[in-house]
């Protein structure tokens, strides 16, 4: 029979590679988190334009990646020191469904920044910082949501990293679960694809015009930029986690698949996490100056 709640396990010790691999894939976008969060500091705030976007992305997706990060950094410093650790089946489960949760709610960033500025291209409506959490906040809603009920209707099964695990066991459930992850990544998509075309096209009717007033101005070109990041970002985006979603759906069917493919979708996973500084660190003019500046002073 499985365990009760409170039954105390050691972790699997063979999940100590994937740790490694996790860290050793998302530590990159780490570095850029931080290093952007540094800038940002040092930046007036009349220099920068996209304050929002840069806020939002940088800060956002520094947060969420903490808990996925910890626990990684654990599994491979502390486990191996201490092979005996126990921890019990709630608390794993608990742990577990948290990093789930933050790791997955990092696209609904991307998804309310593009919204965002759907609304302000295609329709000039600019909104506040509030509006942007907000809209995060009803998008990632659904994924705290599956957090908080797995506790009330889930069942205990065998796991990786926990040796029981609480899990929510509908026949539906990897379908509307990563449907709706598929639904966050889609609709990013389409928002980043529709304002990049709209600007793409604005340039062009601003090219024909003779009027100065008309010209393209810098803060549009600035923003075709980002759009261009975003948009690759997105379908990067698309391409890494959409993999990991599929290969998620035949193990929650219990389909087999090879070890080898296994390992690459989480590590195409776990890459995702590097995307969205990279966004504003190579498309937004501000920030790709800073880091050229400084990248060009650290080899002197």
């Amino acid at each position: 029979p499985p365990p009760s709640l409170l039954d105390v396990h050691p972790f699997d010790p063979n999940y100590f590679m994937a740790a490694v691999r996790n860290l050793v894939t998302m530590s990159p976008g780490w570095t850029f988190y931080k290093r952007l969060l540094k800038l940002k500091q040092m930046q007036a705030s009349s220099q920068i334009n996209h304050q929002l976007t840069v806020i939002f992305l940088t800060f956002g997706g520094f947060s969420l990646a903490i808990p996925i990060l910890s626990f990684n950094v654990f599994m491979v410093i502390v486990i191996p020191q201490r092979p005996e650790f126990l921890v019990s089946t709630l608390v794993c489960s608990l742990i577990k469904q948290f990093c789930a949760a933050t790791m997955n709610s990092t696209f609904a960033i991307s998804c309310a920044i593009a919204i965002l500025r759907y609304a302000l291209v295609m329709h000039d409506k600019e909104m506040k910082m509030p509006h942007l959490i907000g809209i995060y906040f009803i998008i990632a809603g659904p994924l705290y949501l599956y957090f908080v009920l797995a506790f009330f209707v889930g069942v205990i099964r065998k796991n990786d990293e926990c040796p029981y695990f609480i899990e929510i066991e509908w026949n539906a459930r990897p379908v509307i679960y990563f449907g709706y992850l598929s639904l966050i990544i889609l609709t990013t998509d389409f928002c980043n694809i529709r304002v990049l075309w709209f600007l793409i096209q604005h340039k062009r009717k601003m090219s024909t015009q003779c009027w100065k007033n008309n010209q393209f101005t810098r803060k549009d070109q600035d923003q075709l930029h980002l759009s261009i990041g975003l948009l690759v970002q997105s379908f990067t985006v698309t391409c890494t986690f959409g993999s990991t979603i599929l290969f998620m759906l035949l193990f929650s069917y219990d389909i087999s698949v090879p070890t080898w493919l296994s390992t690459i979708t989480n590590t195409l996973s776990s890459i995702s996490t590097l995307l969205n500084p990279l966004a504003a660190a190579i498309f937004i003019r501000q920030f790709r100056r800073e880091m050229l500046r400084t990248i060009t002073c650290s080899k002197v």
